[in-house]
């Protein structure tokens, strides 16, 4: 320790003044008063006449006494004066020194003496913290060998860091025990040659033991081959310092997992939500590992009146964690139902509970008993890390605890998604449940296959026209058996063999080899040029439309469904002449008609269903195609996707069919309320027919037929166009009687109503 000699020249004589050099042009000024009951003192420092920067703390020492430390860079000046303020009746307190008379470093251990615990903390916080960026002392050497002196004089014999696995990029898991009162980790800072270095740390600290000590698991940087260095670990009201070692071979996580992780699922899941955090390759090696050391599935199965529950479905994204399973409480015993997770506190969930009633088998010659059946959604569970089987607690009234756990759950989007769609049945499933439970992560699941899919294979047979004037586009969906009607009709067609471009679009690609070859035979059958987009995964009707008019040319643009076989020739010229820019029509659509003549199309509305939600429909269905209101030419509110014809740039500028709609279903009808929204009209065009053998593509899908998907959709156009659609239905519905197609005029909502009046008949 340096005490100023001689003593500076003072009003009145302080306790005790010292000046230490931290290092580099930077000194610590320590004041040591009396404690004063006329507030708190400071101190301001002055140099050559002007006020020098400085950082100050209060420090308590074991005498009852208090040191003020000032921190500040040296100006250069011979002298700088010390004014201390609020220390008494006296005034003010001034004291002149001269920080070049101080030559060597600080002496950790003479100013660490007499201070209190709490005091050794805060200036250690201080040093390590706040002062090295004021005085960008990070990387001056002579300050970080003094911080290290200190803290090794804090922490004489530091336990090192062990590393307990190695990760991926370049991570290590390390793991060590702290006291109790390192109650959360704030900042995490490494002492080394380089420097000071703050570190964005993910910690995991577990529960206090008996002994008063936690757990602390930490990612660290896998270290330098020479390693050394200090890891200096602060909260609010502690500091713990630990060694870091160098370079060396790190367990592999599969040893750790199947030890320390298999027994502690809440370790387990932050492990994994850090291997998510860290890339693709963490997130896969997340999932492998849960794979590779699956967890004991626990379920409560009784055949008396006591609870039981179990956890059948557990799927995780990045939007949260959808749950679901049964209850049987038949005496109200259920308190709550909790959802652990990787840290923190569990999450209640008793209360996001959607029920519905289900019956489970009895065990005595096929008898059933009641239960409630439930699904519950927990939002940014995990971070959206692939936690493939959390625990989850049923809590009773008496204290008694069962625990759930589900099966290993899926990892991959697409059967994320099929999963949740079957955690509702249909028939209870309601726009509130949508809404809380299950839209979150359906729309997660198709904005993840939206971004990872890649892209589609493209196989050419024969050469299409140079210049075409109207690009064709058909997914095709597992149902090939119309492909042969189909080719020999477009084929049939002068026009369109001349005119049009033929894209197939394979949804299915595990079929991609049975398709080319058929197409390829076809081809060399009729002479009719073809393209197949062949999608690397399915992505559903829009992703599959949005695919094919990526590819196309022409300068209309008609998609049409696989199972739809026109009824004549001529039929697309036809229709791509009603695209009227004078008259705005921004698409057209045809006559559809069953198998026996009957009619499936003649133009879409809207109608509320019992529970308020709009839903599609189809004019005139189920009626003659003869039938003479169908049979006019009439702006209609829009038309279905199975045909609908429009200009390519127009589609590409609506950005094409929108992909949140699962499966296949509505995304026509918005594509028509956003041509509506952008001051265009649709009319329907009955002298075009064409057959459609309606929905047979979709049927094969498992995932739609269970009714979830349609229901989502329905509700989801709803949530977005509610008040436009109503609008657009007003408009329709009070024009006329009889349906003709009058003169244009203008409309009361420009962006949705039709650009024309019409007098419309009832709906059949």
């Amino acid at each position: 320790m340096l005490s100023l000699a001689p003593a500076a020249t003072a009003v009145a004589a302080p306790t005790q003044l010292e000046l230490h050099r931290l290092g580099g042009s930077v000194f610590l000024l320590c004041w040591t008063l009396e404690a004063s009951p006329f507030g708190k003192p400071s101190i301001a420092l002055t140099g050559g006449g002007r006020r020098l920067a400085a950082a100050s703390i209060s420090l308590g020492l074991r005498d009852g006494r208090e040191r003020l430390a000032v921190a500040f860079r040296s100006s250069g000046h011979d002298s700088i004066v010390a004014t201390l303020s609020d220390h008494g009746p006296q005034g003010d307190v001034t004291a002149a020194f001269d920080p070049a008379l101080v030559h060597g470093l600080a002496d950790p251990d003479d100013i660490l003496e007499d201070l209190t615990p709490r005091a050794r903390l805060a200036l250690a916080n201080a040093l390590v913290r706040a002062w090295p960026p004021l005085f960008n002392l990070a990387a001056v050497p002579s300050y970080l060998s003094f911080l290290r002196q200190l803290l090794l004089a804090l922490f004489p014999e530091p336990a090192a860091m062990q590393p307990s696995a190695a990760l991926v990029e370049g991570r290590w898991l390390s793991e060590t025990v702290v006291p109790a009162d390192l109650d959360a980790l704030r900042t995490a800072f490494r002492l080394d040659g380089a420097g000071l270095t703050r570190l964005e740390l993910p910690s995991r600290l577990g529960a206090a033991d008996r002994n008063g000590q936690r757990e602390l698991h930490l990612v660290l940087e896998e270290p330098p081959v020479r390693g050394g260095g200090l890891l200096i670990l602060q909260s609010e009201r502690s500091l713990v310092v630990r060694t870091l070692p160098g370079r060396q071979a790190a367990p592999s996580l599969g040893r750790w997992w199947a030890g320390k992780a298999a027994s502690r699922d809440g370790l387990r899941n932050w492990v994994i939500e850090q291997l998510a955090g860290l890339s693709e390759q963490g997130r896969l090696l997340a999932v492998e590992m849960q794979r590779r050391a699956p967890l004991a599935v626990q379920h409560v199965r009784r055949n008396d009146d006591l609870p039981a529950a179990e956890l059948d479905l557990a799927v995780c994204n990045r939007a949260g964690l959808l749950i679901g399973g049964y209850l049987r409480d038949p005496d109200d015993l259920l308190e709550e139902v909790l959802l652990h997770r990787g840290t923190g506190e569990p999450i209640a969930m008793l209360s996001r509970l959607q029920r519905f009633p289900v019956r489970l088998p009895s065990g005595a010659e096929g008898e059933t008993r009641a239960a409630i059946g439930f699904a519950a959604f927990a939002p940014d569970y995990a971070a959206g890390a692939p936690v493939l089987q959390p625990r989850c607690e049923i809590r009773l009234k008496s204290g008694t605890v069962l625990t759930l756990r589900p099966p290993v759950q899926p990892a991959d989007a697409a059967t994320i998604r099929a999963r949740a769609l079957s955690a509702i049945p249909p028939q209870y499933l309601t726009a509130a449940m949508l809404e809380e439970t299950l839209a979150p992560i359906l729309a997660a699941c198709q904005e993840e296959l939206r971004a990872n899919r890649p892209e589609p294979e493209v196989k050419t047979f024969g050469r299409g026209p140079a210049r075409p004037k109207a690009s064709v586009v058909i997914p095709l969906y597992r149902v090939y058996d119309f492909l042969r009607v189909q080719v020999a009709a477009f084929a049939g067609d002068p026009w369109f063999a001349e005119n049009a471009e033929l894209i197939y679009v394979l949804d299915s690609p595990e079929h991609e080899a049975e398709v080319a070859h058929l197409l390829g035979g076809l081809h060399l059958a009729y002479g009719l040029p073809m393209q197949l987009v062949a999608m690397r995964r399915n992505g559903g009707f829009s992703a599959a439309c949005n695919a094919g008019a990526r590819q196309a040319r022409g300068e209309a643009l008609a998609l049409v469904n696989s199972d739809v076989i026109p009824v004549g020739n001529g039929w697309l010229p036809a229709l791509v002449a009603k695209l009227d820019k004078r008259r705005r029509i921004g698409a057209v659509g045809p006559k559809l008609l069953y198998e026996d003549g009957s009619l499936q199309h003649a133009g879409l509305f809207f109608k509320r269903d019992s529970k308020g939600t709009w839903l599609n429909h189809h004019y005139f269905k189920g009626m003659p195609g003869s039938y003479a209101p169908a049979n006019v030419e009439r702006p209609v509110p829009g038309v279905t996707g199975a045909c609908i014809v429009m200009a390519r740039e127009l589609f590409g500028e609506l950005g094409g069919f929108d992909e949140s709609y699962v499966i296949g279903d509505y995304e026509d009808s918005d594509l028509c309320l956003k041509i509506r929204r952008a001051g265009l009209g649709i009319v329907y065009v009955p002298d075009v027919a064409l057959y459609h053998l309606e929905r047979q593509s979709i049927s094969k899908s498992t995932d739609y037929t269970r009714g979830a998907a349609s229901q989502h959709n329905a509700w989801l156009q709803m949530r977005r166009w509610d008040a436009q659609i109503a609008a657009l239905m007003q408009a329709f519905e009070t024009s006329a009687a009889e349906p003709a197609l009058l003169q244009a005029q203008a409309p009361s909502e420009p962006d949705l109503v039709p650009r024309f009046s019409f007098r419309r008949a009832t709906a059949a």
